[in-house]
């Protein structure tokens, strides 16, 4: 299959995204702007404007810890069962790894017309910082600009994205929803194996992460940025 090429992509442009098990809401957008050099290739930002119901969807991680900075506008964060809002004023939010957390506009839920009058936008970066989270990004959108190339694989490849770059979706609250899964990706990842997919593609990966791409495919951890 002849993939879309999205690796002089500089953001995710308007995608319609969201790990959520079902929300009938329809407005999900969200732009994603990968890293740049300016920031040694080490934060991105998103941007949630007025209107947008996207939230992230609880998940860990289990490799990084992971930080975010609103830098305008208000966000909804989760950390471990703490829903918070957080503003520019609260400076840097660190989510250890093993934490459950979650994200979305602080207005996600209010009724039309009291809606923040501000985009929220946020700035989110890894420890270590070693480009995984970037390769993360821009696969998670990359395949749903291809979406009908993927057809109704599409939902098993973004999970498959997210099994092999430190995403852990919450399937079950509490200490017993690492089992659940953990069990449910060692069955998943043979069958998507088995349907001819894999987790991260060249034509989403820009070459200075090429490397990077490899030892993540390798099960590897890549190596840390400078």
């Amino acid at each position: 299959m002849t993939l879309t090429d999205t690796t002089s992509h500089v953001s995710s442009e308007s995608v319609a995204l969201s790990y959520n098990k079902v929300d009938k809401q329809s407005n999900q957008d969200v732009t994603m702007f990968y890293p740049t050099a300016e920031t040694n290739y080490r934060i991105t930002r998103a941007i949630a404007p007025r209107g947008s119901k996207f939230q992230v969807g609880a998940h860990w991680h289990e490799d990084y810890d992971e930080y975010m900075r609103v830098v305008q506008g208000r966000a909804k964060i989760r950390v471990g069962s703490t829903w918070k809002v957080y503003t520019p004023n609260d400076g840097e939010v660190k989510i250890p790894r093993l934490v459950v957390h979650d994200l979305c506009r602080a207005d996600k839920y209010a009724p039309p017309g009291e809606e923040d009058d501000e985009d929220m936008i946020i700035e989110e970066w890894n420890d270590p910082s070693d480009g995984a989270k970037e390769i993360f990004f821009r696969h998670i959108f990359s395949v749903v600009v291809d979406k009908e190339i993927f057809g109704w694989k599409l939902p098993l490849q973004q999970l498959l994205v997210m099994m092999s770059a430190d995403g852990y979706i919450e399937i079950v609250p509490g200490p017993a929803g690492w089992y659940v899964t953990h069990g449910l990706y060692a069955v998943l990842k043979p069958v998507t194996r088995l349907l001819g997919l894999k987790p991260f593609h060249d034509a989403y990966t820009p070459s200075r992460l090429a490397d990077v791409k490899k030892a993540m495919e390798s099960g590897a951890k890549p190596k840390k940025n400078a």
